[in-house]
């Protein structure tokens, strides 16, 4: 049952990935450029920090994030919007950050926190751009990135915080993209009912 729990959490991130790559390149969707660099850049992180806590069958989400970014990065560099922010440059030090204490203190869980810090700052730019533009996103794409992390946990053994932190942190992240998609689009398309 693990193994196929961790199956499903991978192919539920690339199942919703697909429709929301024909979206891109339909103009439907637009990623944030920067953000995409960063979660591709983050995830790798993670997938690492995981493996040295332990994570088991948590990253199988994170390897599905990953094959994820990279496709969606390669379709974000011609069709997605945006560029360099203050935002991103303080993401991009953060990761710096992320990458040094790693490295120097070899405190994975830490560097897990530092990531998920960075990763909530990388998905500025997504949250920003669906406030202005919510029809630019694809709910479907971030429904399976908040039940894809749940599979992932339910697949685990070993449920200490360590190895749950990342994916319910992808869970929570991705239902408030879900959140705000739904309700911009409300108040945009009813603006009537705004006191």
């Amino acid at each position: 049952m693990q193994t196929f729990l961790a199956y499903a959490s991978f192919v539920i991130i690339i199942g919703v990935t697909i429709p929301y790559m024909i979206d891109i390149v339909k103009g439907k969707a637009r990623p944030a450029r920067a953000a995409r660099v960063m979660f591709f850049i983050l995830l790798i992180l993670t997938l690492l920090q995981q493996h040295s806590l332990g994570s088991g069958y948590a990253m199988a989400v994170t390897i599905g994030e990953l094959v994820s970014s990279t496709m969606l990065l390669i379709l974000a560099i011609p069709f997605g919007v945006g560029g360099l922010t203050r935002a991103n440059k303080i993401c991009y030090l953060l990761l710096g950050i992320d990458v040094l204490v790693w490295l120097l203190t070899k405190n994975a869980l830490l560097a897990i926190h530092l990531s998920i810090l960075a990763d909530m700052i990388s998905f500025w730019p997504t949250i920003e751009k669906t406030w202005r533009l919510p029809r630019s996103e694809t709910p479907l794409f971030f429904w399976g990135g908040a039940v894809a992390p749940i599979f992932s946990i339910l697949a685990q053994a070993d449920w200490s915080y360590a190895v749950i932190i990342f994916p319910l942190y992808l869970t929570v992240a991705n239902l408030l993209e879900v959140f705000l998609i739904y309700t911009r689009r409300y108040e945009l398309e009813n603006p009537t009912l705004k006191h």
